[in-house]
């Protein structure tokens, strides 16, 4: 990798969720990232990860972003951004190329990358992360690394995760707008693995779960890989609109208290307890709702585990079996809930814990919490890029990535 990137570099990332949009500023370097600002604004104009009213979602980043930079004391002008689980379609590609000099070259496996990405770019389609799975030289068995070996075709699969130029275009807009260019792209779920599953998780397979609050995204790792990605369409929002159905309350009171009540674990003696709340915000006209502990922890319980069988479904119909997947992490903003990782633990029969992003020690506490995954993640994405050379049967040590690196977010 050229000299450049062995210096620090100050880096900007933005989390584009539907209820909130977090920006963090950071400097990175081999020794680590060292965090120089963030701001987290309410989220407007976003709907299950894209863009629907270009004005609100002009204002929101504008907002988050100038919160990060006056923290940071310095401006920014290009930023890493996440795309939602939600715009993403994961699929797995077999490319056959003809090797030019019976031995496989890197030639050969970047010839096989643009001619995946020219198949893409005929449906209108943006690749935004291209994992290579594995290797087959005429009728050997699978390979891990080609190089050097004999044989007339070189097979390749690859593990594509691409959204459509529409959501791309419409991203680059709005941050036109806000005076901004994107840097890169990173798929949300894919970030939040990367802080919050353990280096055993990522070689032995996890399957991680980042519940938003208006979709579910998750991805799965296996053999050290990015095999799956995909999402259902539920998340916190959906745990707050039956509460406000069932009680006949607005959504901010509803949010309330969800917020003030989550939890799945009560005792038999709290399960009685009556929690009592105003109907509306104002308290010459509100009148006083009543629901009990239990009643209200079923209401949330219900909507998780339809969230929890809806991945099972969706894992099912990509066929995908559940026993290549030795664990279960649980993040996002809804993971807080406690009792949730037991709750996912008896619907999917494995282990299941709460992933916190723990590897960034000097990071604000505030960020320490799982709706800050993905965000601290992409700084991990970005740092990974820039610096790790230990993967070097990965496509991306190749020339075309070489400009992506020209590319990444850099003050």
């Amino acid at each position: 990798m050229s000299k450049s990137y062995k210096n620090r570099k100050t880096v900007a990332c933005l989390d584009i969720g539907s209820s909130k949009m977090l920006c963090i500023i950071a400097n990175i370097g081999n020794d680590g990232i060292d965090i120089l600002g963030y701001g987290h604004k309410e989220s407007k104009g976003i709907s299950f990860g894209a863009i629907s009213d270009l004005k609100l979602a002009q204002k929101s980043i504008t907002n988050t972003v100038a919160e990060a930079e006056r923290m940071a004391g310095l401006n920014i002008d290009k930023i890493l951004i996440g795309i939602s689980g939600c715009q993403i379609v994961s699929s797995r590609k077999d490319i056959v190329e003809k090797i030019a000099k019976e031995v496989v070259k890197q030639s050969d496996i970047i010839n096989s990358v643009v001619k995946l990405r020219q198949e893409f770019a005929k449906s209108q389609k943006e690749p935004i992360h291209i994992f290579p799975i594995n290797y087959k030289i005429d009728d050997s068995p699978p390979i891990s690394n080609p190089r050097q070996m004999t044989g007339e075709k070189l097979f390749s699969r690859f593990h594509v995760a691409n959204v459509s130029k529409t959501v791309i275009s419409n991203i680059e807009n709005c941050l036109k707008r806000c005076q901004l260019s994107v840097g890169n792209y990173v798929a949300e779920p894919y970030a939040s693995a990367l802080a919050s599953l353990t280096e055993n998780e990522i070689n032995l397979g996890s399957l991680l779960v980042d519940i938003g609050a208006s979709s579910t995204s998750f991805c799965i790792f296996y053999d050290s890989k990015l095999y799956h990605i995909g999402h259902v369409m539920l998340g916190g929002f959906n745990i707050t609109k039956d509460i406000s159905t069932i009680l006949s309350v607005n959504i901010d009171v509803a949010e309330k208290v969800k917020n003030l009540n989550n939890s799945l674990i009560i005792s038999p003696i709290e399960e009685k307890e009556i929690i009592k709340f105003r109907s509306v915000d104002n308290p010459e006209e509100s009148t006083i709702a009543r629901i009990s502990r239990e009643d209200l922890r079923n209401i949330i319980e219900s909507r998780l585990a339809e969230i929890f069988e809806s991945i099972k479904a969706n894992l099912d119909k990509s066929n995908i079996p559940l026993h290549m997947i030795p664990s279960i992490v649980l993040t996002g903003g809804v993971a807080s809930t406690i009792g949730i990782d037991k709750l996912a633990s008896e619907i999917f029969k494995k282990n299941v814990r709460i992933g916190y992003p723990t590897k960034f020690n000097l990071a604000p506490n505030e960020l320490i919490n799982t709706s800050s995954s993905c965000a601290l993640g992409m700084l991990l994405f970005l740092r990974e890029a820039m610096f790790n050379e230990k993967n070097s049967d990965d496509y991306e040590k190749n020339n075309w990535f070489k400009k992506l690196l020209d590319k990444l977010v850099s003050i």
